[in-house]
């Protein structure tokens, strides 16, 4: 799990090896928590079918004892794992995820400059550089395009330019020499020598990441949930007396103008945030119960199959998991954003385990 983050960091973001080094403290906790609820369930394949193939209930029940005298320990134990993978999605969700990104800011120069000596040229939807060259920290002969609007471009060349990053006010910064540059209010201007500087990220767009309620503590979501209230009515309030205030003055142009679309999408905004607020701890601890879900359907299974053979196990287990479990994770989750759900939708893969996982077991007791 740790090497396939690696790989997709790297192909996604054109990351050197030097700079992956420093994600794998981050990458770890995300690998741990997909690693977690499989290692689970193969455990439990391992442990409880070589138990049942050496005989080893019989001669429990030999003994008067219940099977479940055995099974009680794998439970507490998995319980409790749940509760750690809950932290551990905690710190992956929020910890890591603000970790790669500052990793990545602070490295921006070093990724840009990695994948201009690879491929010529850099394109992202704020700016795109393309270089004939590049020589150490030198960019020979680069041609910069600056999207600042949707119909708003500089275009800029110039003989040679330097790259920096300021982390601090999230801008890439460029040293152009010998250059001209076409400039919407100006025209085209030649320079000599010409600083310029591309937002990496606007002020909106970081105060959006910021408070983006996927990367949130979950001891964070409380005062976030109601401060979003908040805010709501505020939102609700402002555009009740503004419709009433245009009703009484007549002002009808006023009730159909393009404010009121601003106003609705800011309103829809604050409500899906407010929605996903809720969502955010059902999904963190639902993918932590996934350790417990798993293993209560993967000690019967392993109990029913009577083989040492921990690989068969495994796999009949997990393929009716990810055809299972996975999409109706993904179903109550999604239904959930979508309002169709309620926020505990998340836990529908869990139910369908613990409930599938349950009747096996007592089945199996019954035996």
């Amino acid at each position: 799990m740790l090497i396939f983050g690696i790989v997709e960091e790297a192909t996604d973001r054109g990351i050197g090896p030097n700079i992956l080094v420093q994600l794998i403290p981050y990458l770890f906790f995300k690998a741990l928590m997909f690693a977690m609820p499989a290692t689970c369930l193969f455990s439990v394949c391992v442990v409880f079918g070589r138990l049942a193939a050496e005989n080893e209930l019989i001669a429990i029940q030999s003994m008067g004892l219940h099977k479940s005298v055995i099974v009680a320990p794998a439970l507490v134990l998995a319980f409790l794992l749940s509760l750690f993978a809950v932290w551990v999605n905690d710190v992956s969700f929020a910890w890591s995820y603000w970790g790669i990104e500052q990793v990545v800011l602070k490295s921006a120069d070093e990724i840009i400059m990695h994948q201009l000596q690879n491929e010529g040229s850099i394109r992202s939807q704020k700016f795109s550089i393309e270089v004939q060259a590049v020589e150490g920290r030198r960019l020979i002969e680069p041609i910069i395009i600056i999207n600042e609007s949707v119909n708003k471009q500089i275009r800029i060349s110039a003989h040679e330019a330097v790259i920096t990053v300021n982390p601090e006010k999230h801008k890439l910064e460029l040293v152009l020499k010998r250059g001209n540059g076409l400039f919407e209010n100006h025209g085209e201007v030649t320079f000599v020598e010409e600083c310029i500087a591309i937002p990496l990220m606007t002020p909106d767009e970081i105060a959006k990441s910021t408070g983006n309620p996927s990367h949130l503590y979950l001891f964070e979501i409380g005062d976030a949930i109601q401060n979003q209230e908040i805010e709501l009515d505020r939102l609700k309030q402002s555009n009740a007396i503004r419709a009433c205030s245009q009703m009484i003055t007549g002002d009808l142009v006023g009730l159909t103008n393009s404010d009121w679309k601003t106003r609705t999408d800011e309103l829809n905004d604050a409500e899906a945030r407010l929605s996903r607020l809720h969502i955010v701890p059902h999904r963190r601890w639902s993918s932590g119960f996934s350790c417990l879900a798993f293993t209560i359907i993967g000690i019967p299974v392993a109990l029913r199959m009577k083989t040492a053979n921990h690989a068969a196990t495994f796999g009949i287990c997990f393929l009716p998991i990810l055809l299972v479990y996975y999409p109706l994770f993904m179903l109550g989750l999604d239904g959930a954003k979508m309002g169709s759900l309620p926020p505990y939708g998340a836990w529908l893969g869990n139910l369908a385990c613990v409930t599938i996982g349950g009747f096996l077991t007592y089945r199996e007791f019954r035996r």
